[in-house]
């Protein structure tokens, strides 16, 4: 009798559950015809995943921007990867290779030609002119993202490099800002005497730096318009001898002992950087109390060449195996696009290059920010500056000369069985990279 009378119960109770929730359903659906919208279960259904490189600040506003792009898209789940830039290419290259990359990417300009030199390689975003609004860039912003006739990415901002210099220092040696090179060699033989140096940098922007002392001196380009090398032994001998000249008077801070900490403490008299990184050797310098002073490119007076290079600061892509092209469109037009993001974003990746950005920044007061400084320098120069070729900055191509220009600087090699070999292993890795 118990077992019967339980039974009985617990039928009576799902039978007042199933009730109830009838009941709720019918209101909702009635609710839902009363306001002209249908109520689905439809958060969160489509999830992409997005990628991006950068220090704690640029994880912290880019994560809130998604945050706020998905409380405008409820229908959209954003998930992500990110780190610092060290190692990060490598993984990219892992990602890309294994068609496990990210629906939406932050890419390096050097990418386009390494993962898409047939255009096919990233989305073409035309195809996605519905959900982009591509009004906000003109034709030559366009294409620096343009393969073989297809849009696989939109820059995010223009970069170059730029100098900043710790003006407290440069009073106490009672020195200008440097303007030329030989303005570099006087800054590093005053910090010698303080076992200080003139300016310290990455391993990238020393290739870069000794690029453009090649190009203004010889009047002839490092690499080819099409990536190969352009330069003989001859002339990488020349660089050779410059690169030991500039660490033997203090003028560079051994690169692989440079330490950001040690430019922020006065140790390092100045830097060059990218107009992007400005926040951190800039305006993080400001923040130690010292006094800062951006510097101009070193030239040569008549060179045919200025040696100095722009390219797009970083991109934004979408993956050409994406499963939700859409939804990832969406994605990257709030990022390029949406005031919101803007003014989280604000100049830390550079002067946006998107129109609405900029509008949303003009209210913030962009035209006061050092980044904006930079650029109208840049702008100022902008004839005199070629586009940047991707194997200026291809880490492997880098990583060859460095290691090379080693062998000499320790007194390995001579300088011509230095230029000769390093010069090898430079080609090599472009012939590779081409197969």
């Amino acid at each position: 009798m118990r077992g019967n009378r339980r039974r009985s119960i617990f039928v009576l109770f799902l039978m007042i559950v199933l009730a109830v929730g009838a009941v709720i359903a019918i209101i909702r659906i009635s609710r839902a015809g009363e306001s002209g919208e249908v109520v689905t279960n439809r958060q969160n259904e489509t999830k992409i995943q997005m990628s991006w490189w950068g220090n704690d600040a640029r994880h912290a506003y880019t994560m809130e921007g998604v945050d706020v792009f998905q409380e405008k898209n409820p229908d959209i789940e954003v998930s992500y990867r990110y780190g610092e830039w060290n190692g990060y290419e490598k993984r990219t290259k892992v990602w890309m290779e294994s068609h496990t990359e990210a629906d939406v990417m932050q890419i390096n300009y050097a990418w386009l030609e390494e993962y898409s030199h047939d255009g096919t390689g990233f989305y073409d975003l035309n195809e996605l002119s519905d959900y982009i609004d591509l009004d906000n860039f003109t034709d030559e912003e366009k294409g620096y993202g343009i393969k073989n006739g297809k849009l696989n990415a939109l820059p995010i901002a223009m970069n170059t490099h730029t100098f900043y210099y710790n003006q407290d220092l440069l009073d106490k040696y009672g020195l200008e800002v440097p303007k030329t090179w030989d303005d570099l060699y006087r800054l590093g033989r005053e910090a010698a005497k303080d076992n200080k140096y003139a300016i310290g940098i990455s391993k990238k922007q020393l290739f870069l730096l000794m690029i453009a002392y090649y190009e203004q001196n010889y009047g002839k380009n490092v690499f080819n318009k099409d990536g190969t090398l352009a330069i003989d032994e001859d002339g990488l001998a020349f660089i050779l001898e410059f690169y030991k000249k500039m660490l033997d008077e203090h003028v560079l801070c051994p690169v692989d002992t440079f330490d950001r900490a040690n430019y922020m403490s006065g140790g390092i008299v100045g830097t060059m950087c990218w107009i992007s990184d400005t926040k951190i050797y800039c305006d993080g310098l400001a923040e130690t109390g010292a006094k800062v002073s951006r510097g101009s490119f070193p030239k040569l007076t008549g060179a045919k060449l200025s040696g100095w290079y722009i390219k797009p600061a970083t991109m934004w892509a979408i993956s050409a195996g994406t499963e939700h092209p859409e939804e990832a469109a969406i994605l990257l037009n709030y990022l390029l696009n949406d005031p919101d993001m803007a003014k989280l974003q604000q100049t830390e990746k550079g002067v946006p290059v998107s129109d609405a950005a900029v509008e949303a920044l003009n209210e913030e007061g962009l035209s006061k920010t050092n980044e904006y400084m930079a650029v109208s320098e840049m702008n100022e120069n902008i004839d005199e500056m070629n586009l940047m070729i991707p194997s200026m900055e291809n880490e492997s191509i880098i990583d060859a000369f460095k290691s090379g220009a080693d062998e000499y600087i320790f007194d390995k090699m001579t300088v011509e069985e230095c230029a000769k070999a390093t010069c090898k292993a430079m080609r090599d890795v472009i012939e590779n990279m081409e197969q």
